[in-house]
């Protein structure tokens, strides 16, 4: 754990409790494959029908790749708070809709202590009702965006530097058997609301090794559920997973080292971008899977492009900082927006406050990467209605 990490755990240790949030998790995991050693904030009675957007679709397909769906174009929001969540909620799924997204991902919580433990729980000062993600689900589809959902896994008590990446329950059985009650009860309910994409399990590295146990899950999903699955893998822990067969796309997070100092050129992003798109090809091309991003993101901070998982870097807003975040979109878009093997790119992510150039974090909302994210959906609807 360098220096620089040392801060960001002593930092994050001293929020009290009662104000601990999802998306101020610093976790470190082991690089895979960028050399990198990451660490990733994060950001835990019946219905009548309704009329949703089919699954299936007339717009062109993925050249080459199993895909019956167009790709998914979207904003993520994380759900923390059951307070008022419907409203919350649903005031972000209009303003996403509004950016001209066709996707919109809830991002939902369960918790275990730390590492060892087996019990995996929600918390329902932050997780809607069922009914309430019923009610989540039918306000995307009449706004006409498709919905992910995906479940995550966080630490309420984590010791030292602790992530959701280092898991090692004192039993892998029944850890799988916890995770699996959890995944499968909120599967179930993708299901009853026409929930587009389920993506089982977001960044859990230490457990991917555990291949039957993660096929046990899957096959428990595919019996309550019968959409699209993903599952959404460091941007650096990727190549190892043996289970991209059972799934029918390749997620993944995208907070590559794109620059070795803060306010790259963009011409420079553009050119680092080039051999990583390279060797997530090759690797996609054996796979033959589309691949979902599915966190698509850089903080507003200078130095983002450097750490872009790490929104301790340089907690300060800055015209810098919004010109870094600007750029690391535009990079991006300018790299992969026209690869037929992309499934979609999802944006991470979208806050219910607007602070807008006062704001450090993620969100690109009032600041000069929201621009480049409307003119991006504008685009990408025009091409898709050709």
């Amino acid at each position: 754990m360098n220096g620089a990490r040392i801060i960001a755990f002593l930092v994050a240790a001293g929020v009290g409790v009662a104000v601990w949030r999802a998306d101020r998790e610093l976790p470190a995991a082991d690089a895979v494959d960028s050399g990198v050693v990451s660490a990733r904030p994060d950001h835990a009675v019946a219905k009548p029908p309704v009329t949703t957007r089919p699954r299936e679709t007339t717009r062109p397909l993925l050249r080459g790749l199993p895909s019956p769906d167009p790709p998914y174009h979207g904003v993520a929001i994380q759900v923390y708070l059951a307070d008022n969540a419907v409203a919350r909620h649903g005031q972000m799924i209009r303003e996403i809709a509004a950016l001209g997204a066709d996707t919109v991902m809830f991002s939902l919580d369960g918790f275990q202590q730390h590492v060892e433990s087996t019990e995996i729980r929600t918390d329902p000062k932050r997780t809607p009702t069922d009914d309430e993600w019923l009610e989540l689900f039918d306000l995307a589809h009449e706004q006409g965006l498709r919905i992910v959902l995906m479940p995550k896994i966080l630490l309420s008590d984590p010791r030292g530097n602790e992530w959701r990446g280092k898991i090692q329950p004192t039993s892998w059985d029944a850890w799988f058997d916890a995770y699996r009650d959890f995944v499968v009860h909120y599967a179930t309910l993708a299901e009853r609301g026409h929930v587009e994409v389920f993506i089982v399990g977001s960044e859990l590295v230490s457990t991917e090794k555990m291949t039957d146990g993660w096929r046990r899950v899957i096959a428990a999903v595919r019996d309550v559920y019968h959409g699209r699955m993903s599952y959404s893998a460091n941007w650096d822990h990727y190549r190892g997973i043996q289970y991209w067969g059972d799934l029918d796309l390749i997620g993944m997070t995208t907070y590559h080292q794109l620059s070795d100092d803060p306010g790259p050129r963009l011409e420079d992003l553009r050119e680092n971008w080039v051999p990583i798109k390279r060797r997530i090809l090759e690797w996609q091309a054996d796979v033959g899977k589309p691949l979902l991003f599915t966190e698509a993101g850089w903080c507003s901070q200078e130095g983002c492009s450097v750490e872009a998982w790490n929104y301790y870097h340089h907690e300060k807003a800055t015209p810098a900082g919004m010109r870094e975040q600007a750029d690391c979109y535009q990079a991006f878009i300018d790299t992969w927006s026209d690869e037929p093997a992309v499934g979609g790119i999802l944006w991470w992510e979208w806050s219910y406050e607007s602070r807008g150039e006062k704001d450090y974090g993620y969100t690109p909302k009032g600041k000069p990467a929201e621009r480049l994210l409307r003119d991006f959906f504008r685009t990408r609807d025009q091409m898709a209605d050709r």
